[in-house]
């Protein structure tokens, strides 16, 4: 059973978290830390990355962190994930994971993973049947109490489980209709307007490669591999266009590949990769920030990398669908 929304979560009785709501400023920002691969076996890698995300929490104040997969790889599994999970709870940032393909093959029964994660009170994932929910996590208005973004947090699950055909997992049918249930819902709410909603998972969509076979040169940041995307396609792309909702997705997966890119009027972007030297990576160390302001569906995101250099700085145009340089 997959939850409805979260607005306020918390693992069991303990105090809720408050609930999210743009600046002042209008202003609400992101920041997506994917693929830290943290393994305790390999401390000094292990610490590197923690000292990561301290650094970028420090460096860009956050309003919510949110981990898209691959967070820990290795044994024993909870020493990692505490270690990782540390500096946005002693700094009180709400946070939200969905898991990669990775995080389950440790020595931690999926029971005891969502109730490790939930247990944190700044953490906005709930749980269903002892896993963790797909979750769409309202952004309220600075001066109200009504939505005014969503942020919809999904599994991409790990590994195909049809016969005769590999690779990766995918989006499946009962979360798309999880989704488009959602959507509408808020979309009616709102008047028959769909609010900016922006989708969170680890694998990317088939129609990443299609996006950049469409238009190389609107590809924005690096691409040094082929997308590892599912061989089968559920049509998450075509509800999120049939609702109208979703502005832009974000994913990780691919340690070589932070680009964004515009199509049919959805960004498509990866992360950046957020580990250290544990698997593969050609990338220099950093983070993906996300800055949405309330009332619009454009958006802007960089990468703010460990020297400190903010780099591929763009504003996602939602209505022409094209990148521009952010003033």
């Amino acid at each position: 059973m997959l939850s409805a929304f979260v607005l306020l979560a918390s693992a069991d009785d303990c105090a809720a978290a408050e609930p999210l709501r743009f600046s002042d400023e209008g202003r609400f920002r992101i920041v997506q830390f994917t693929d830290a691969h943290v393994r305790c076996d390999k401390p000094d890698e292990m610490a590197k990355t923690v000292d990561r995300l301290e650094w970028i929490i420090a460096e860009e104040r956050p309003d919510l962190v949110i981990f898209t997969g691959d967070v820990v790889t290795g044994r024993p599994a909870v020493k990692a994930w505490r270690a990782i999970l540390a500096p946005v709870a002693q700094n009180g940032i709400p946070f939200v994971v969905v898991y990669g393909n990775h995080d389950r093959e440790q020595d931690l029964k999926e029971s005891e993973l969502a109730q490790l994660i939930t247990g944190y009170p700044n953490s906005l994932n709930t749980t269903s049947d002892g896993r963790l929910d797909d979750v769409a996590v309202e952004v309220l208005s600075r001066d109200g109490d009504s939505a005014a973004a969503l942020l919809y947090c999904l599994d991409s699950h790990d590994y195909s489980t049809v016969d005769g055909i590999k690779g990766y997992g995918w989006i499946d049918f009962e979360q798309i209709g999880w989704y488009r249930s959602l959507s509408r819902a808020y979309t009616a709410a709102n008047g028959g307007r769909p609010l900016p909603s922006y989708a969170f998972f680890h694998i990317p969509l088939p129609e990443y490669a299609e996006a950049c076979a469409a238009s190389e040169k609107s590809v924005r940041g690096i691409r040094r591999e082929e997308e590892c995307a599912p061989k089968i396609n559920t049509g998450m792309f075509a509800a999120m266009k049939e609702c109208g909702d979703v502005v832009a997705v974000f994913v990780g997966h691919d340690h070589d590949n932070d680009y964004i890119v515009p199509y049919h009027g959805v960004a498509l972007a990866y992360g950046h990769y957020s580990g250290d030297n544990t698997v593969y990576n050609h990338l220099w160390h950093g983070v993906r920030v996300i800055e949405l302001r309330e009332g619009e569906r454009d958006f802007r995101t960089w990468i703010r990398r460990r020297d400190n250099r903010k780099i591929d700085e763009v504003v996602f145009d939602a209505k022409a669908s094209k990148l521009r340089e952010a003033k």
